[in-house]
């Protein structure tokens, strides 16, 4: 609930989609601006839309960053 009210709600992997562009073109202002705080709030904003996304498109997030892990492990 807390997620839709801050407009990160989505029915279907277009919006979703759309809000990880919204969120990239945010984060590279942000980095623009050199002020950490405002880099980090929109890198976990980033992070969160493309955690969303995976969701839709029926990916563990979690496993598939595991598996990215490894192959820089050996």
């Amino acid at each position: 609930e807390k997620a839709k009210q801050v407009g990160f709600e989505w029915d279907n992997r277009e919006d979703v989609w759309k809000k990880v562009e919204e969120e990239t073109g945010e984060l590279l202002e942000a980095v623009q601006s050199e002020k950490k705080e405002a880099i980090e709030e929109e890198f976990g904003d980033l992070l969160f839309s493309l955690i969303n996304y995976a969701r839709f498109l029926q990916v563990d997030a979690e496993a598939a960053l595991e598996r990215t892990n490894k192959k820089f492990m050996y």
